[in-house]
């Protein structure tokens, strides 16, 4: 008999044949076996943990097995066997190892893509090497793979199971960068074809696609050294964003402001020894907007458009996303719409599409609407979207590959109906865990994970999204000495400056006495250090949180600004500017609350701006790196909504 897991009376899952002693699965939970090399010797061998969860009932039924041990039968040497049901068999590519920008959202797309294939008759084989995800538990495929996502173990396996196709769209960018190999090995790609692929990741191919459709994009070259970067930023005119082709989660990518930007990201990246170009970019800055289609190739639905409250600059995986957008007009949601559909059809879709675009108003021009990328694939917003829309999104992608009509779904086509309720997606951070990492958001992705707030009204979903994702609410008291609408004058045993200069006298040089080694009873100030660039938003933010009672404190620059607005502010220095008492020590002191700070983003760890937003992680002090999520943080704090009056959604009625 066949080496099958078995359960003992105690519950042990043991593996063994016929007389043989088991081993308990605590020691070992998968048997490890040979497979025959596929191509030649040099591949080496392979492993394949295969179930067969379709083995016909016959053979089972007798012996008394149990569902464990037909779902969890033993690796063979054999070739798989198929059920007479089966329609054949279809490999799906997982995502392999997580990491930031390709997590378990794709593991999601993964198993809802099996589970579907699985409806549909299908029998199904997933490749993928991680065993902390779904998608490698042994009763999610009727055989599992756990190989590297690699060229040669992928057509190792391949040869094996002989499929029907392979699909890649649900793995990620490491399952989307097999597809062009595949393809020249003559595989059958399900879905999207490799060249459809290659069409959206391509820079010059992409361009005159959207230039046949009439779609704007941003101005954008490709270069492969330092000399093309420096030409193409200079003519472009900066700032200019540059990265990596065929990327995930924003890896590699900057904003650069400067020539020396360009010089420094240009020698990183060659050092790598890249094969494919850098994309060099236009920044600018708008609303960001992202849509998630499904397309069979003649129909696209479309359940929804999510809009970032943060502007572009910040990776869409560390923005906070709310669907259905809000501030943008019927005119714009039609071309979305339009746009979408029509590029979707023109890069031949068979699946699922993502699409990020962004509205940018020109000086004395109206606002307009630019496509920043596609990627015909599954997205990090796939599950979130799905849960709150209630469209299966990865089986109706999945059906779509197969060859059924989206008309045919039941969701309609087109834009899918607007909810009455809100839902945003907020984005969590582990920077307390990630040593010497800069907590300033830009194009590179750092969020690790996210969390979900739904509500009738967008200022509750904020909140309760907000709140779910770790960021203090702090609410300071009252001022205590005209109201609490008054300007907030410390006393003298209080303050850790001298008098607080009126509102647009020359500021004042902190002296070196002054400190900041008073602890309060509860934070209630707000430090300010943004950019040069952010200098112009700045008094209409620090209003914000004066209303709120909080006192302001902000480096030179940043206060200064705020006091030509009529705000009390106290002056900060900068470490280089006083190693006494500094913004490193009023962090220390315990008196401040938040953190806002869009100052340079530097990639050195030891450069005073990391160092400074590192201290306010490592003292637990939230840290706000874009003046959209301060301006979110404020609004919040501002509704007067707590934890124990937000509204209950069951979202499963919703």
């Amino acid at each position: 008999m066949a080496d099958l897991y078995r359960e003992n009376k105690d519950g042990a899952l043991r593996v063994g044949s016929d007389g043989e002693a088991g081993k308990t699965r605590e020691s070992q939970r998968f048997e490890r076996v040979s497979v025959e090399p596929l191509r030649d010797r040099s591949l080496g061998a392979g492993v394949a943990y295969k179930t067969e969860a379709n083995k016909v009932s016959e053979d089972l039924g007798a012996q008394g097995e149990s569902r464990n041990e037909r779902n969890a039968r033993s690796f063979k040497r054999t070739s798989p066997s198929h059920t007479t049901k089966s329609k054949g068999t279809i490999i799906v590519l997982g995502s392999g190892p997580i990491r930031i920008g390709q997590g378990i959202e794709f593991d999601y797309a993964s198993v809802q893509c099996v589970r579907a294939l699985k409806k549909m008759g299908y029998e199904v084989a997933i490749i993928n090497n991680n065993p902390e995800t779904v998608s490698t538990d042994f009763d999610t495929a009727d055989r599992l793979y756990f190989e590297p996502l690699t060229p040669d173990d992928v057509m190792n396996v391949i040869r094996t199971e002989n499929p029907l196709g392979v699909v890649a769209a649900f793995g990620g960018q490491t399952a989307i960068n097999l597809t062009k190999y595949l393809d020249s090995q003559g595989i059958r790609i399900l879905g999207t074809s490799a060249d459809s692929i290659d069409l959206a990741e391509d820079r010059e191919r992409f361009e005159e696609l959207c230039d046949k459709l009439g779609i704007k994009r941003p101005k954008g070259v490709t270069v492969f050294t330092e000399a093309e970067a420096l030409e193409a930023a200079a003519r472009i005119t900066y700032p200019v964003l540059l990265r990596p082709s065929y990327v995930l989660g924003g890896q590699n990518m900057i904003i650069a402001n400067t020539p020396a930007d360009v010089k420094e990201y240009m020698a990183i990246i060659l050092r790598q020894k890249i094969e494919n170009p850098v994309l060099i970019d236009k920044y600018m800055e708008g609303i960001e907007l992202e849509v998630d289609g499904i397309c069979d190739g003649e129909d696209v639905l479309l359940p929804g458009i999510m809009q970032h409250i943060e502007r572009t600059g910040i990776h869409s995986g560390d923005s906070i996303a709310v669907y259905p957008s809000w501030s943008i007009s019927d005119a714009l949601k039609e071309k979305i719409v339009k746009q979408s559909t029509d590029l979707a059809l023109a890069l031949g879709t068979k699946g699922l599409v993502n699409i990020q675009y962004l509205i940018y108003a020109a000086p004395g021009s109206q606002p307009d609407l630019y496509i920043i990328e596609a990627n015909p694939r599954s997205s990090r917003t796939v599950p979130y979207l799905s849960k709150v829309t209630g469209i299966p999104m990865v089986e109706l992608a999945t059906r779509a590959m197969m060859g059924e009509k989206v008309r045919d779904m039941g969701f309609g086509t087109g834009l899918y109906r607007t909810p009455n309720y809100f839902a945003v997606k907020v984005p969590v951070f582990s920077f307390e865990k990630l040593m010497d990492v800069d907590t300033a958001l830009g194009p590179e992705m750092k969020s690790t994970g996210e969390v979900l707030g739904i509500a009738p009204t967008r200022e509750e979903a904020l909140f309760k999204g907000m709140i779910a994702a770790g960021v203090k609410m702090i609410h300071p008291k009252k001022r205590n000495n005209e109201g609490a609408d008054a300007p907030c004058a410390p006393n003298a045993a209080e303050a850790p400056f001298s008098a607080t200069p009126s509102a647009g006298a020359t500021p004042a040089t902190p002296p070196e006495t002054q400190s900041f080694m008073r602890t309060p009873e509860s934070p209630d100030g707000v430090l300010f250090s943004v950019k040069k660039m952010d200098l112009p938003e700045l008094p209409e933010l620090a209003r914000r949180f004066y209303d709120l009672g909080f006192t302001l404190y902000g480096t030179s620059g940043n206060a200064s600004t705020i006091e030509r607005s009529g705000l009390p502010v106290t002056h900060v220095a900068k470490v280089h500017e006083n190693h006494n008492d500094n913004i490193i020590t009023l962090l220390d002191s315990g008196r401040i609350a938040y953190v806002i700070s869009t100052s340079a983003k530097g990639r050195d760890p030891d450069s005073e701006s990391v160092k400074f937003r590192r201290h306010a992680v490592e003292r637990d002090i939230e840290c706000l790196t874009a003046l959209d999520t301060a301006t979110a943080l404020a609004e919040c704090l501002a509704s007067g909504l707590t934890e124990d009056d937000i509204s209950l959604v069951d979202i499963t009625k919703i």
